[in-house]
């Protein structure tokens, strides 16, 4: 573990103040995803663009788990997916054209996350999708929506998703998961958590075989725009939160900073 904190010590050194905090948000996403299980083997994948770099990324290697990602071990990727910083790992190819297709068609994305917990995909394979019924959902509010196009990930396919999102910030990816991007990281993992959220309590309350309750349009509406203060990064609750969160890792897994 000494060899490994002097080798952080020594990248972090040698590093913008603001890529190095940019990686450290980023790590604590993943570690805090993997706390929450919201990981899935080798499947799911976050990302985040480099500050003053737009066209330079921060990617997990592809054959390392959430739990294992530390601040330091992020790759630097060019916008072909090239290793910025040399690297003998394998950098995550398969799951970066859509990424790359969604920070290209939103410059003001800085984090994009892709999960696929059971409850998001039970949601995606419903015809209806996300419904409006619970608080959660009624907080994030309208989501795209984009059909499965088989396993291998493409740059087609990633513009054709960036499409889907229209002026939301997350798709739900039919019979798969979910994508979004974020203003900032801590603003996507908030619009994460209350995907995940939303789509548990649906399929709780569908499971009860009722008919789900849907607030008046109105309220639908406006609750959307009343929520900004939790989903929005820029806004105080939203920065306490993810500060709160960041404590968290420091008692339970401080090395995600490492």
């Amino acid at each position: 573990m000494g060899a490994e904190a002097s080798a952080a010590r020594a990248t972090r050194a040698n590093m913008d103040p603001e890529e190095w905090k940019a990686r450290v948000d980023l790590a604590a996403a993943f570690r805090l995803a993997a706390m929450n299980g919201w990981d899935e083997l080798l499947f799911a994948h976050l990302s985040a663009r480099v500050p003053g770099h737009p066209n330079q990324f921060l990617m997990h290697p592809a054959a390392i788990l959430f739990e294992e990602v530390t601040a330091s071990n992020l790759h630097k990727l060019d916008e072909k997916c090239n290793h910025v910083v040399p690297s003998d790992e394998m950098p995550h190819k398969f799951a970066f054209p859509f990424h790359k297709g969604i920070y290209d068609a939103f410059p003001q994305a800085q984090c994009v996350v892709h999960l696929h917990t059971k409850a998001v995909t039970a949601v995606a394979m419903q015809e209806q999708g996300l419904i409006p019924g619970n608080q959660y959902a009624l907080w994030l509010g309208p989501v795209g929506y984009h059909d499965y196009e088989g396993l291998i990930s493409s740059d087609e396919e990633g513009v054709r998703l960036a499409k889907n999102f229209g002026d939301k910030q997350v798709v739900l990816q039919r019979g798969h998961g979910f994508v979004l991007w974020g203003h900032t990281i801590h603003e996507a993992y908030m619009l994460a958590f209350l995907m995940i959220r939303a789509c548990e309590v649906q399929m709780m309350s569908l499971a009860g075989g009722l008919k789900p309750y849907v607030p008046p349009t109105q309220v639908v509406q406006a609750t959307v725009g009343q929520a900004r203060m939790i989903t929005d990064g820029e806004q105080p609750f939203n920065q306490m939160t993810w500060r709160a969160l960041k404590r968290k890792l420091d008692r339970d897994a401080p090395e995600y900073k490492s």
